[in-house]
């Protein structure tokens, strides 16, 4: 396990190091945080499936934590709408590089496969139990491109831009409030 450690840290490393342009300035709330974790958990997991041929380990992976998974995708799309007007592609574009690097992890790392049939395995071992649980379970812990936000800032984020104009005869207040 303690290969598999090292492994998920220099992945983590990479894709922080390489999404970097993504952060805008903007901070991540404690849940965004943990999101953006979840997802590159999952990006990885998703690459070894399909290199590893452990098709059958990843889909019991997502039928166990479906409902942290799809938490997790929402408070990192949420995190990266929050960053950018453009955060839908820039969320793609981050999970698509997420890929690409994990990729080629598999094609330079010798036991790339070997790691990850340890990790499938221990997400067998904690099945029923949260994905934070499992994260934890991995020592699945490490930089994202985003600095996390201290508790003032969580507090004070301004909502994202919408692009509506208040006032006027546009409409916008009562098209807002309905929202």
């Amino acid at each position: 396990m303690r290969k598999t450690t090292k492994i998920i840290s220099a992945a983590l490393a990479t894709v922080a190091m390489t999404t970097q342009a993504f952060a805008a300035g903007v901070c991540s709330r404690a849940e965004e945080t943990a999101g953006v974790k979840a997802e590159i958990l999952q990006q990885q997991l998703m690459v070894a499936a399909y290199s590893c041929h452990l098709e059958g380990s990843y889909n019991a992976f997502v039928v166990n934590y479906r409902p942290d998974l799809i938490a997790a995708d929402g408070a990192a799309q949420s995190l990266f709408q929050r960053a950018s007007a453009k955060g839908a592609d820039d969320y793609q574009s981050f999970k698509t590089q997420m890929a690409n690097d994990f990729s080629m992890d598999y094609q330079n790392q010798d036991n790339f496969c070997d790691n990850a049939q340890d990790m499938f395995q221990t997400a067998a071992e904690h099945r029923g139990e949260s994905l934070s649980s499992l994260m934890a379970a991995l020592s699945f812990d490490g930089a994202t491109p985003f600095d996390q936000c201290t508790t003032r800032e969580a507090a004070v984020t301004p909502p994202a831009d919408d692009e509506m104009v208040e006032g006027g005869s546009s409409g916008a207040v009562h098209a807002r409030a309905a929202r």
